[in-house]
């Protein structure tokens, strides 16, 4: 299959957050700051769906362990679906977050999976410390939350 290399252009609140998280927790890593953007180069296939991309762009931003980690959640709350809406609750997006949560941390919801990835990785980074999304992960093991 052919792959190029996209490029995935934040918004400056969005690159912003990543670097505070970068800095605080050194949870991400991989990315390039041009004046307030940061941009992401992730291989993916050409033709890659939104969950192959919201994939390449976690393993891009994370240790292999934090990334298999945060991709299980993932998978357990969305099948990292953008789109995914709980019926019972306020929690949307590829994290299932919150309305509450995006407000904790700072952020509005954002139909950007990528967006939602990193607000997802604040959450984490903020709630369970230096094991991240591992510990998330340990935690909806016991309580199918995170």
């Amino acid at each position: 299959m052919n792959r190029s290399v996209s490029m995935i252009i934040l918004s400056a609140a969005t690159a912003a957050m990543l670097l505070i998280i970068n800095i605080t927790h050194g949870l991400v890593g991989g990315i390039q700051t041009i004046e307030t953007v940061k941009v992401v180069k992730v291989e993916v296939p050409m033709v890659a769906n939104t969950s192959t991309k919201v994939s390449a762009f976690v393993n891009e931003l994370m240790t292999k362990r934090q990334a298999n980690c945060l991709l299980w959640i993932f998978n357990k709350e969305s099948h990292l679906n953008p789109n995914a809406k709980n019926p019972n609750s306020s929690a949307i997006g590829v994290g299932q977050l919150l309305e509450s949560t995006y407000q904790n941390i700072g952020l509005k919801h954002s139909a950007d999976p990528f967006a939602q990835v990193v607000a997802s990785i604040a959450y984490i980074s903020r709630h369970y410390g230096s094991d991240g999304a591992c510990a998330a992960k340990a935690f909806w093991l016991t309580h199918s939350y995170y």
